[in-house]
């Protein structure tokens, strides 16, 4: 996975011939989805699949529609990798999905079926996001 971070961030792209940033990023073949390693195997989870991510640890449970996997990875290095358009962080421990998130208040938010706990750093952020979506509507 940290192989992945690091073409996906341009750093390098396992070739010794130092190529520019720009060139790296071009070379993922596929943009809309991440690899995770289940049972062996290599997995393809499309952004739009995440629900919501926890990080406990060197560890992070990805939650999707249809599975949840235990990863061991950090949640910064998926905060790095996903599209920032789509996901937010709500808690030290939190990231979900925008378009998955039902209702809000100031200690936790729902996320499809889950309840996912905000933190107080976060909350504010929440709502200035929400504010700039539903501003100049007349009300």
């Amino acid at each position: 996975m940290k192989d992945v971070l690091k073409a996906y961030n341009g750093k390098s792209n396992g070739n010794s011939n130092g190529n520019g940033t720009l060139e790296n990023e071009n070379k993922l073949l596929i943009k809309d989805a991440l690899f995770v390693r289940y049972k062996g195997n290599l997995v393809k989870v499309k952004f739009t699949d995440i629900i919501w991510m926890k990080g406990d640890g060197n560890y992070t449970t990805l939650v999707t529609n249809d599975n949840v996997y235990s990863l061991r990875n950090i949640l910064k290095e998926f905060e790095t990798v996903l599209p920032g358009d789509d996901f937010i962080r709500i808690h030290k421990s939190y990231i979900v999905r925008l378009d998955q998130i039902n209702t809000i208040n100031p200690r936790e938010v729902t996320v499809g079926k889950d309840t996912v706990p905000v933190g107080r750093t976060y909350f504010q952020n929440l709502l200035n996001g929400i504010n700039k979506l539903g501003s100049g509507n007349g009300d």
